[in-house]
Order: structure tokens, then C-alpha cells, then sequence
């Protein structure tokens, strides 16, 4: 997760809620070279290539917005004009499917969670930010590192291929991945303790 450039604490990206974060060059790199991967680029050229549009598009930014920030889809949409215009037609094409995909997933996913007063399911639309604020308010971690995660379950809830998910599903792969990264107090590593029937048959083999 480290970045070539660290990221740039002049200019800002304004997320889909609401929140402000530096302008990361990492993050646009990975996006570009997972376009540059999906169109097709020769394997071990969209690693070189993906850096000098990175480069072009984090430099522009910083000169386009010095004083207000780009909003995300703005930033998304710059990304594909860059690559479209580069002559990575494909790649464009894949990032924009990819967008759309996303989008679908998240438009067609129901949240179901009990009502306090009567047990009942109320359903609400998936909302990544839900998740987020969650980590925050709960776990206290900052932005950057709320939306990754909050992405990573994002990602293993849409790898499900269910229509509908109850809250506890959600919280339950939240935690998992807490507990992945080392972010969960007061979680124990327990060792498996061999049998001494086990023991004593390794001893006679």
C-alpha cells in the first residue's frame, strides 16, 4: 500500500461520501494498470506504461484543481479520457465495464436488517458508505483505510452472488477481514495442541 509519490496533502479527492482524502498516486496507478490488464496489454508492458499515464494524469490534477477537490467519478472519468486518448482504446473500454458492472451489483443488492421493535426484516440498497462509517465510528481507523477495507468486503459480499444480505452477513465479513489485517482487539492466536494419542504413534512409527 505504499505509494511512489506519497500522497499529495494539496489536492483532495471528495469521495462518494462526502469525505475529503489526499490524492493518491498509488491508487492511480493500480486503476490504470487494471484497465491496461483487462484490454489486453502484453503482460509486463502495462506496468511501464501504466506508470508514465499515472504520472501525466496525478500532475495534471494537481495544476487542474489547486484549490478545490476533484470529486471521484471525476477522477475516474479523467482516467479513461487519458487512456481512451493514449490510444488504449480497450483498456478504456475495460475500465468503464468495470465501472458499470460495479454499479449494478451495488443498484441490484439488498441489505436486510431487523427492526428493533418487531423482529422484522426492513430491506434497504447496498451502501459501501454504511460500512465505512462503521469501521470509523466503531474502530476507530482512519478514512484511507476504512474504504479499503470497506471495499475488500464489498468485493467478498458481490463474490457471493446474492440478491439479498442480512447485516449480520455484512458484519461477520467485516470482522473477518479486521482480523486479517491485525485490526481487531483483543483477538488470540490459538495453537493447535497435538493428541498424546498422536504422540505416541508417531513415537512407535
Amino acid at each position: 500500500m505504499s505509494d511512489r509519490f506519497p500522497p499529495d496533502q494539496e489536492v483532495r479527492v471528495r469521495k462518494r461520501d462526502g469525505s475529503l482524502e489526499p490524492l493518491s498516486y498509488s491508487k492511480l496507478l493500480s486503476s490504470i494498470r487494471h484497465g491496461l490488464e483487462g484490454g489486453g496489454e502484453a503482460i509486463g508492458m502495462e506496468a511501464h506504461i501504466a506508470a508514465g499515464l499515472a504520472e501525466a494524469v496525478h500532475e495534471h490534477v494537481k495544476k487542474a484543481y489547486p484549490a478545490e477537490p476533484i470529486e471521484s467519478t471525476q477522477l475516474s472519468a479523467l482516467v479513461e479520457v487519458v487512456l481512451s486518448q493514449t490510444g488504449h482504446t480497450a483498456a478504456c473500454w475495460a475500465t468503464q465495464q468495470h465501472r458499470a458492472i460495479r454499479e449494478q451489483q451495488r443498484r441490484r443488492l439488498m441489505v436486510a436488517n431487523p427492526r428493533p421493535s418487531d423482529g422484522r426484516y426492513v430491506r434497504r440498497r447496498w451502501d459501501k458508505v454504511h460500512i465505512v462509517q462503521h469501521l470509523r465510528r466503531q474502530h476507530g481507523l482512519g478514512a484511507p483505510v476504512a474504504r479499503m477495507l470497506a471495499g475488500r468486503v464489498e468485493q467478498l459480499v458481490f463474490n457471493c452472488g446474492l440478491r439479498v444480505v442480512t447485516t449480520g452477513l455484512v458484519y461477520e465479513m467485516t470482522k473477518s477481514e479486521l482480523l486479517a489485517w491485525g485490526l481487531l482487539p483483543g483477538a488470540l492466536v490459538v495453537k493447535k495442541i497435538r493428541s498424546h494419542r498422536s504422540d505416541s504413534r508417531s513415537r512407535e512409527a
